[in-house]
């Protein structure tokens, strides 16, 4: 799988809605919008095909991104094409960032990361919707102030994640402050504005640093995982970035496994199983609990997080 490249963001592209990119674009495709010798802001969407309010605000902020000096990744077209995170058999394209990955998508990504080391971005922001209800919240591999900072312009929540590997803005990180933003549901109405509104912000200026310790850190200590039967509790949601009480229930059906950053099995640490449902063992924030159990195959159930002390 070879990265395509094109000067500029056409206005013929930049009018395509994200499911028809695959009808006019070969395949991930990198936009080159630098002018000026300016240290470009790198912008990456769609890396799952159904999370499409980075695209849209991207291309209603073309010309903005063209003048401030940009470089714009959009990535898996056949997944938007189909209106699915993946297509089956296919990885996960934000999974797929590690250095020692192999196959077609890992042969695309390390290029796409030589160009950018060559390019010297000043800011690296992925952009993505979420499958369950969450708040607006921010994702960082680092606790650097200026991490925290290009986190904290997007929302005052920010994860520091330390799993799963091979995510975008974590192989970025040692080049440059690198966020992912997670900007809320496909169908919000406020998704797409929430992200065309960060990006207007970093297109007029770099993050102030002032605000960190105003932030809401947490980490990410456990991802749970699903077996392909499991009945979803999706009235959980509503402890996504909340602390769900001990003993509250996951699932009402099929098994739960938990991971913590290392890969260790921990679900007999923090899960507990009563007749057939899987139930939390002790009080604990989640995040990104989601309801839809093709995510939850696809990805994982939620997180468990840790909250962290932050220095301003």
């Amino acid at each position: 799988m070879q990265l395509k490249e094109m000067r500029g963001l056409p206005p013929a592209i930049a009018a395509t809605p994200a499911a028809g990119l695959a009808e006019v674009l070969p395949g991930p495709t990198l936009f080159d919008m630098r002018r000026d010798g300016r240290a470009p802001l790198f912008v990456s969407v769609l890396l799952h095909g159904n999370e499409i309010s980075g695209w849209d605000a991207v291309r209603g902020l073309a010309a903005a991104l063209a003048e401030r000096s940009a470089l714009v990744f959009v990535g898996n077209l056949a997944a938007a094409r189909a209106n699915v995170r993946s297509l089956p058999g296919q990885p996960d394209f934000n999974r797929i960032w590690g250095a020692a990955g192999t196959g077609p998508e890992a042969e695309l990504a390390a290029e796409l990361v030589a160009r950018l080391e060559a390019a010297k971005p000043a800011l690296a922001v992925d952009i993505h919707n979420n499958t369950g209800r969450n708040p607006p919240y921010a994702v960082v591999a680092d606790t650097a102030p200026a991490s925290l900072a290009l986190a904290g312009a997007f929302a005052k929540r920010v994860l520091l994640a330390t799993q799963p590997q091979g995510f975008l803005s974590g192989r970025l990180a040692p080049l440059c402050p690198a966020v992912t933003v997670e900007v809320g549901t496909p169908d919000d109405a406020a998704s797409t504005p929430r992200a065309e509104a960060f990006l207007r912000q970093l297109i007029a200026a770099p993050p102030p640093r002032g605000l960190v310790g105003a932030l809401k850190l947490f980490e990410t200590k456990v991802r749970i995982t699903v077996s392909a039967d499991v009945a979803i509790a999706t009235e959980v949601q509503c402890f996504n970035f909340r602390q769900a009480p001990a003993g509250t229930v996951l699932t009402r059906a099929g098994r739960l496994r938990a991971f913590d950053a290392a890969g260790a099995d921990v679900s007999e640490r923090y899960l507990a199983r009563t007749d057939a449902a899987t139930r939390l063992r002790d009080d604990s924030v989640l995040a990104m609990f989601t309801g839809s159990l093709a995510a939850a195959r696809q990805d994982c159930l939620c997180y468990l997080l840790e909250a962290l002390p932050t220095n301003g």
